[in-house]
């Protein structure tokens, strides 16, 4: 299958040096490929590595490790954007922040930011912790998504948030959902289709799952059975410079091999995020079959 007509990389980490550094030592300890990626990369590297894959655009996500750093964080990730174009960065927030309806506020209103990105883990708060309650109140009526890591639990060494997941999509129907990771190890792959058709904001990222799955295992054929159907609900990108291989090229590989047709190549590849975050934020975006059929009848 040749490659989709535009490539955009879902989960990217495009940071400041120093937490650059600290993710890289992180994926080191798992994936030791990763030993071949400078600890002193900048973002500037980083992003040519993604163009030279192939990549068109970039989701960004870049959150705090603690109270006090969203504002700074989410300002750094304007910037970005606002240097390169086919950036689209996402904001966050800590909660133990104090302002967080003056950070949502700033991160949408003022910095025009795609999103919002948690990571429960690293952040290490219970999802449902009641003070985050407002915050997904407001980030619900905001109608821009939201992405959860989820999954990995044995990695990190923590319980699965699972539960919390689920009952956060219960709780918040309007929200924008997007699962990072797809609750992998945590969650049967085989539940997800009744999920989707549950929650219509609910969103799959298939970043870092590709690459676990045997071959020719049955949980692969689950995941390209689910890709047939739901790839008009699933994104895939790299998480890069921390993903689960390296060079970043064979990352993209995966799509292609999980993929049951061009269609859901497409979708997986790129169509589903444009949907998510709109067609605004990219530009040059490949014209629909419609839009190829008006201009070749306008040439005529």
């Amino acid at each position: 299958m040749s490659s989709p007509r535009l490539l955009i990389d879902s989960h990217v980490h495009l940071m400041t040096p120093p937490r650059i550094r600290g993710g890289i030592k992180w994926i080191r300890k798992a994936v030791p490929a990763y030993n071949q990626l400078s600890l002193e990369v900048t973002c500037e590297e980083i992003i040519g590595h993604l163009k030279q894959a192939g990549v068109d655009y970039i989701i960004n996500y870049f959150y705090p490790l603690g109270p006090g750093e969203s504002r700074e964080i989410n300002r750094w990730q304007h910037r970005l954007g606002s240097e390169h174009g086919f950036v689209v960065p996402f904001a966050s927030l800590h909660p133990g922040d104090r302002d967080k309806k003056g950070l949502i506020s700033e991160a949408y209103d003022g910095l025009d930011l795609a999103g919002f990105k948690f990571h429960p883990y690293v952040q290490q708060f219970y999802i449902l912790d009641r003070d985050m309650a407002p915050v997904y109140s407001e980030l619900e009526k905001r109608g821009r998504p939201v992405t959860f890591h989820t999954g990995f639990a044995a990695f990190y060494g923590l319980p699965p948030v699972t539960g919390s997941f689920l009952e956060l999509l219960r709780r918040y129907p309007g929200m924008k959902v997007i699962a990072a990771h797809m609750l992998f190890a945590d969650f049967p792959i085989a539940g997800w289709p009744e999920l989707l058709e549950k929650h219509p904001g609910l969103y799959l990222d298939a970043t870092n799952t590709l690459s676990l799955l045997p071959p020719g295992s049955g949980e692969e054929a689950l995941l390209k059975d689910l890709v047939g159907k739901y790839s008009h609900r699933m994104v895939f990108g790299t998480d890069y410079p921390m993903g689960m291989d390296f060079p970043v090229e064979n990352l993209f590989k995966l799509a292609h091999q999980i993929c049951p047709d061009r269609e859901s190549l497409e979708n997986l590849s790129w169509r589903t995020m444009v949907n998510i975050v709109g067609k605004e934020r990219f530009k040059n975006l490949p014209l629909s079959e419609t839009e190829q059929h008006k201009r070749k009848n306008s040439h005529d």
